[in-house]
């Protein structure tokens, strides 16, 4: 919220909402914090766009050192050598909290300092992302948007604004959890890792072939991601990303899923489909994309796919629920990929 306030963008209330997603009360409810919010947003209405800081300074809504913070900023010298024994870091947002005593007092290198992970280009019809970029830089991507339309409303569903400031595309990737947002978005678009060592020697490898167990990634202990790839999508290929969780947002995904598809004249020419949630690992569901390969685009079709998909998943019953609801999860979603995408096609009941 702070940061929206010292923004010299025009905000709306939506926006002020959206930016206190991250509070989570316990005591007092939520509309305490929103009655707040909406009065400093009132205050707001007439600050100075051209020199934001200068005027929440001036009107008393920050202290004068804020004043002073963008020069002290641009004097901060940043370490450049990034491979030697140091612990290489995105966010830290999973990392700090899992690890915090193998942390402490070790030497840090930020990825997020060095300008070299931070690219976000398109050439060739190639997206290359560096591994520094956080939600918050895809989701604020004019490129990306035009390309995935429903990349904000994707994206939302993915942790709280205070995580997706800082938590990195690589720390989603090798964090390696099961039901890793990120990870489930790129495996559908048949991304490509790129690592690099100590020697500067470079290594290319499918996302999808990334994880070999639970927690365990094909990655040599002084490797590191660089950047991703993957192919721009042309207009025959329909993409979406799916996602149930115990609270549509905040929180980890029971189940998730992704579907990237391509159609020419009602056949399924290629298509890549993820999932999330349903075993040890972020799984690409290979046998089921074999399967629709070919196919004519008709409820029937996708109905026998969910027969193979239920095949080659193995979920697990925990705390976010037992396996028949996890498979049950994954059908459903699998099932609104194609509603969403093809709606004059598809309705969920016919599917059912």
């Amino acid at each position: 919220f702070s940061g929206l306030c010292l923004s010299n963008k025009t905000i709306t209330y939506d926006d002020v909402i959206s930016s206190i997603d991250g509070n989570i009360c316990r005591c007092t409810g939520y509309k305490s914090i929103e009655r707040a919010a909406e009065i400093i947003y009132n205050n707001l209405k007439n600050k100075d766009l051209n020199n934001p800081v200068k005027w929440l300074v001036d009107n008393q809504f920050i202290p004068d050192y804020f004043s002073t913070i963008s020069n002290r900023i641009q004097n901060i010298e940043v370490e450049k050598n990034y491979i030697n024994d140091a612990i290489i870091v995105g966010g830290g947002t999973d990392l700090y909290v899992q690890k915090p005593d193998e942390m402490e007092g070790r030497d840090i290198r930020f990825t997020s300092l060095n300008k070299n992970f931070k690219q976000l280009n398109f050439e060739n019809g190639i997206c290359t992302i560096g591994a520094a970029n956080t939600v918050t830089d895809l989701m604020e991507s004019e490129q990306l948007n035009e390309i995935f339309t429903n990349l904000y409303q994707h994206l939302k569903l993915i942790s709280s604004t205070p995580i997706r400031n800082i938590g990195t595309l690589a720390g989603n990737f090798v964090n390696a959890s099961p039901i890793g947002d990120l990870t489930a978005f790129f495996i559908a678009l048949n991304t490509s890792i790129i690592l690099k060592n100590n020697n500067n020697d470079e290594r290319i490898i499918l996302l999808k072939d990334f994880y070999k167990g639970y927690k365990d990634i094909d990655k040599a202990e002084d490797e590191y991601i660089h950047h991703i790839q993957f192919k721009v999508p042309d207009k025959n290929t329909h993409f979406n990303f799916e996602k149930v969780s115990k609270r549509t947002y905040l929180d980890i995904a029971s189940v998730n899923s992704a579907l990237s598809i391509q159609v020419q004249n009602d056949v399924i020419t290629q298509v890549y489909a993820s999932a999330g949630g349903v075993g040890p690992t972020p799984k690409f569901l290979q046998n089921t994309c074999d399967f629709l390969t070919g196919q004519t685009l008709t409820p029937e079709n996708i109905v026998k796919a969910i027969a193979t998909m239920q095949e080659e998943i193995a979920p697990i019953s925990d705390a976010r629920g037992t396996e028949e609801y996890k498979r049950l999860l994954l059908r459903q979603l699998f099932y609104a990929h194609f509603v969403e995408l093809f709606p004059t096609k598809f309705e969920l009941e016919v599917l059912v």
